[in-house]
């Protein structure tokens, strides 16, 4: 039994002490309710059971109390593993052969589609950075203009913290003409290089890239979480845990935000962090507009789209609220005797923490367990362990839930929408914004015995759910989504990777158009064409990319695959800014652990046609007219896309 387990079976036997007060089995105990007792309202304790509002907090001692409460919860049912993430999650299972330990455990929190950039006529053609929404760029390391490219790859080995500036007019002759002494994310806005770290933000002029200056610098009290650059303003979302004295909360510069301005749920969640969603100037720093919202550093996603900020937070069910509902459901309130009946009423009513309660319900239970011998007390256990796990399974969508809070960037940033749907989603691109309605996929997760389930749920400008397609991949988790127009994709796996495709062209009903099952999972979908969906994950703890036919979505096929079994893990696992397609050579790039590949995927075959060795991992690729460039942490070189030989090495 690993901890985990025991913890889980310590907590219950604890539960069980009690349940056999009253048991109601062959007559033991007494089950008459005394009508002064009430424990209905069953479903009012578990997390999904009723749709939140939006408020704020009505003084800092409510914002530091509400905080302060969800630090003692105890959650109910066993969560997945979470590692680390950007915005999203990448839940690993004990029994997964994902490879964590590797480094590619980050998977999918951020990920997107590549589209070539072309200039005006005449100019050079060049890429841009792999994003979700088209007309939103997101950070990378690496970013160009189409003449200047400016490269972040922080160096943990010698410490090295600095940006290259290469210059690629003659896309030929590259040249490396000067730095910036910071590194981190990059947004390229204008002649303004934005540059976000850990602990502060930055914009340079770049205008004369050989001598860049620096424009403006901020301190971050919080981590980005993500960031967008829209129509010329810089939009960021950062996380501050709330410490010992939290108020007021100064997450970028000086700015101050009062904890009375937080905006929360008018329900309980999982608020160990505030989110902040602030416009900023790029050429300048400045802050223009912020909204906060409490939200989950685990378990979330945020998403960006056209229209607002998707914050997410999550509500779980605890420890005490699961056997309380159970209690005040017919079956579990029959286990009781009048005298329990009544202190356990009476907890709801105490003015204290959440595990202080689950404490206080045990120790209830515990004086009716001493009053039984051995063969009751076996019985009991048995028939209360059934009965609490048929109540899970019948409420496992209550247990824990996703709200959803939409921030409005038309004008001043504000709270507008909020919802909630069941289980918790894997990261940004378990979201999409379609015509008026947001789809987001999610997991369920496997609580007392009962197996985990994915669902996708569509809902209005409202934030309220009008369709879903429940029952995905059961005792599985999501891997990876990808929303297309009226069309999603899901990928699940445990065992096999069903690949489901999904008709969402009616949002009242959406449906399974159809599922393909194969070996190993996909743990980033990328729409390479109309009917051609490129999946990157893995197999046997090897990076592996395959190719989906879609053109009939009843009967999606499987045309190829390409298993890179030297290498150990690839980064486009951990980010999608990582990849890079190049429609016009019908080619797409995905680094190596080692080594760097490109493949052409035209004629519904994959095929290796360049590798890279730049005597360590290559870390990105960006083209500029028939010119691919891979750079690496000390170097990049320089292949030709009409013969991909390579043409030059250039020393960063």
């Amino acid at each position: 039994m690993n901890g985990r387990t025991r913890l889980i079976a310590v907590a219950l036997a604890a539960l069980l002490v009690g349940s056999v007060v009253g048991a109601g089995l062959a007559g033991v105990f007494e089950t008459e309710r005394p009508a002064s007792t009430d424990l209905e309202g069953e479903n009012s304790a578990l997390a999904g059971a009723s749709e939140p509002e939006l408020t704020t907090f009505a003084s800092e001692k409510a914002f530091v109390e509400y905080v302060a409460d969800d630090r003692s919860r105890t959650a109910a049912f066993s969560r997945p593993p979470v590692t680390a993430r950007t915005g999203g999650a990448d839940m690993v299972e004990e029994d997964d052969a994902a490879s964590a330990e590797d480094g590619a455990s980050d998977a999918g929190t951020s990920a997107s589609r590549s589209a070539p950039a072309t200039g005006g006529s005449g100019e050079q053609r060049y890429s841009e950075t792999n994003v979700q929404e088209a007309a939103l760029d997101e950070p990378d390391v690496l970013k160009t203009d189409g003449e200047s490219v400016y490269y972040a790859d922080h160096r943990y080995a010698s410490g090295w913290d600095e940006t290259s500036i290469v210059d690629v007019s003659d896309p030929d002759a590259p040249e490396a003409v000067g730095s910036i002494p910071r590194s981190g994310d990059l947004l390229l806005a204008g002649d303004t290089l934005v540059v976000l770290g850990d602990e502060e933000a930055a914009g340079y002029d770049v205008s004369d890239p050989e001598n860049p200056t620096e424009q403006w610098r901020k301190d971050l009290e919080a981590r980005i979480e993500t960031a967008r650059l829209y129509e010329g303003d810089l939009y960021l979302v950062l996380v501050d845990r709330p410490g010992d004295d939290p108020c007021p909360i100064e997450p970028y510069g000086d700015q101050a935000i009062e904890c009375t301005d937080v905006v929360r749920p008018s329900t309980d969640a999982d608020a160990d962090a505030v989110y902040t969603a602030a416009r900023v100037d790029p050429e300048t720093g400045s802050l223009e507009s912020e909204a906060s919202v409490v939200g989950s550093r685990s378990l979330s996603a945020t998403y960006v789209s056209e229209n607002g900020i998707y914050l997410s937070y999550t509500r779980s069910t605890d420890e005490y609220d699961l056997r309380r509902a159970y209690l005040g459901s017919e079956n579990g309130s029959a286990m009781l005797d009048a005298q329990a009946r009544e202190r356990v009423a009476a907890l709801d009513d105490l003015e204290i923490s959440q595990r202080a309660k689950a404490v206080e319900l045990r120790e209830i239970l515990a004086d009716r367990y001493d009053r039984m011998d051995e063969d009751e007390r076996r019985e009991t256990r048995r028939a209360f362990e059934q009965g609490l796990r048929d109540y899970a399974e019948a409420h496992q969508r209550e247990l824990t839930s996703t709200g959803i809070v939409r921030v409005d960037i038309d004008g001043e940033l504000s709270a507008e929408a909020s919802g909630e749907v069941p289980g918790t989603p894997l990261n940004q691109f378990s979201m999409d914004e379609h015509e008026d309605h947001l789809r987001i996929a999610t997991t369920i997760p496997r609580t007392h015995g009962v197996d985990s389930v994915n669902d996708v749920y569509v809902l209005d400008a409202d934030l309220e759910t009008v369709g879903s397609v429940t029952g995905l991949g059961v005792d599985e988790r999501i891997y990876s989504v990808r929303f297309e127009g009226d069309e999603g994709y899901v990928v699940t796996y445990r065992e096999i990777d069903p690949f489901y495709t999904l008709d969402l062209s009616e949002p009242t009903d959406p449906t399974v158009d159809g599922e393909l099952k194969l070996p190993g999972f996909s743990e980033y979908l990328h729409p390479l064409e109309d009917d051609l969906v490129l999946g990157v994950g893995q197999e046997d703890r090897r990076p592996k990319a395959t190719l989906f036919d879609v053109s009939d979505p009843e009967d999606p096929v499987e045309l190829d695959s390409a298993i890179l079994s030297a290498e150990r893990y690839s980064d486009v696992s951990r980010t999608h800014t990582a990849f890079l397609q190049d429609e016009a050579h019908g080619v797409f790039f995905m680094p190596g652990s080692e080594s760097s590949y490109v493949f052409d995927y035209e004629g519904g075959d994959l095929e290796e046609v360049a590798r890279v060795d730049l005597g360590g991992r290559g870390t990105r690729a960006m083209y500029v007219g028939d010119h691919l460039y891979v750079f690496g942490e000390d170097e990049a070189v320089v292949l030709d896309e009409t013969s991909w030989e390579e043409e030059t090495r250039l020393d960063l």
